[in-house]
């Protein structure tokens, strides 16, 4: 039997618009939480895939990270200690909204709302592909899991020294952003 984690360690980038900017997708995913809630008091509980909690601690692992990032500091790092039912949450609503993107049929339901909310309600509108882009972002950042993660979370918890061992991994966990679509 394998243990599982309790919590996950993410070294969060600096620049926080990789998170800033996607209050739309945390709005999209509290919408599903609220119309999945509704469904299911109706008796429709698969309606919208999942049930409405793991669309909400989705939402709410969104607004609370965005609401912790401290001002921009492009050349900064960020150590965050996330439990694992939040970003396997993450995970699950990513699950759905590719669902929906692939045109899944039981994921219809989201589709539409998705489509119908993302294009109507935000400046500029989004497609379901801008969702679905900006929340791989998100867990991109989140679950990175390279070696450097290890040695800079390390460092920084223990307030270590910015050794070269350091300097070469925050060079790896900036050059994995960058890949990312992330940062400078």
């Amino acid at each position: 039997m394998t243990k599982q984690r309790a919590d996950y360690p993410c070294v969060l980038p600096g620049d926080p618009t990789w998170i800033r900017d996607a209050r739309y997708v945390q709005d999209i995913l509290a919408s599903l939480a609220a119309a999945a809630a509704v469904a299911h008091d109706y008796g429709d509980p698969e309606k919208y895939v999942l049930p409405h909690l793991p669309f909400q601690v989705a939402a709410d692992t969104i607004g609370q990270i965005r609401s912790d990032m401290p001002p921009a500091r492009h050349d900064a790092m960020y150590l965050m200690v996330l439990p694992a039912f939040q970003l396997e949450a993450l995970w699950q609503a990513l699950g759905v909204l590719r669902r929906a993107r692939d045109a899944d049929g039981d994921a219809t339901e989201v589709l539409e709302l998705i489509r119908d909310y993302a294009m109507r309600c935000f400046l500029p509108p989004r497609r379901v592909d801008d969702v679905v882009t900006d929340m791989e972002r998100i867990l991109a950042v989140l679950s990175l899991d390279i070696s450097a993660v290890q040695t800079v979370s390390i460092t920084l918890l223990l307030k270590g020294e910015r050794d070269d061992d350091f300097r070469s991994a925050r060079d790896d966990l900036f050059a994995a952003w960058r890949a990312a679509g992330i940062g400078p």
